[in-house]
C-alpha cells in the first residue's frame, strides 16, 4: 500500500509529510539508536566497548558495513563532513563534503547524509552500523514534527524507508 506523499506550504519552506514516520512501527524492530546513558566514566567506558563490538562485528560479516560520521563547524563557517565507510576490515569509501553558512546541526546531518545515502545503493548490504557522535540528529530523521530542518530531513528519511523496504533483512544502527 503506497502512503501519499501531501504537500502543505509552510512561509518559504516546503513541507512534505514524512512517510517513514507513518510506517516507523512497521520498521522499528530495523532501526535502533544506541546512546551513552550518562557521563560517568564506567558507562562511558562500557559504551566505547559496545561501539568497538559493533565495529568489528560488522566487518566480520560481508553484508555489513560501518559508517562512521563526523560533522562541524569551524571558526571559518565553514563546515565541513568527513565519512569513512568500511567494509571487509578497510575503508571502501572516504568521503569530505564542505558547505558555508549552516548551523552545525546541518554539518552532522550533512556528514549521516554523505555516509548512508551510497551505502543504502551497494548491492548485498543488509545491516548498517552507523557510529557518530549525533545520535540526537539521526533520531530526527524518524520526527513526524514541523522543523526549520525538514526539507533536509526528508530525502533521508524516504531513503532509510526505501532501504528497509527492499529487503526483509536490511537494518540500520546507530
Amino acid at each position: 500500500m503506497s502512503i501519499p506523499t501531501v504537500l502543505v506550504a509552510a512561509s518559504t519552506l516546503s513541507i512534505l509529510s514524512f512517510p517513514l514516520v507513518l510506517e516507523y512501527n512497521h520498521f522499528s524492530s530495523r532501526i535502533s539508536f544506541h546512546s551513552l546513558s550518562s557521563s560517568s566514566d564506567e558507562d562511558l567506558h562500557q559504551h566505547l566497548q559496545s561501539l568497538n563490538l559493533a565495529f568489528r562485528s560488522s566487518q566480520i560479516n560481508h553484508n555489513s558495513t560501518a559508517v562512521i560520521t563526523d560533522g562541524g563547524v569551524k571558526k571559518s563557517h565553514v563546515a565541513t563532513a568527513v565519512v569513512h565507510v568500511w567494509a571487509d576490515n578497510s575503508v571502501i569509501k572516504q568521503l569530505q563534503v564542505y558547505s558555508v553558512s549552516i548551523t552545525p546541526i546541518e554539518a552532522e546531518l550533512m556528514a549521516i547524509h554523505t555516509g548512508l545515502i551510497p551505502v543504502m545503493e551497494i548491492d548485498n548490504i543488509y545491516n548498517m552500523t552507523v557510529i557518530t557522535n549525533s545520535i540526537a540528529v539521526a533520531k530526527k530523521i524518524l520526527e513526524s514534527k514541523v522543523n526549520s530542518l525538514q526539507n533536509m530531513f526528508i530525502p533521508l528519511a524516504s531513503a532509510v524507508k526505501t532501504f528497509l523496504s527492499k529487503d526483509g533483512r536490511n537494518n540500520i544502527h546507530f
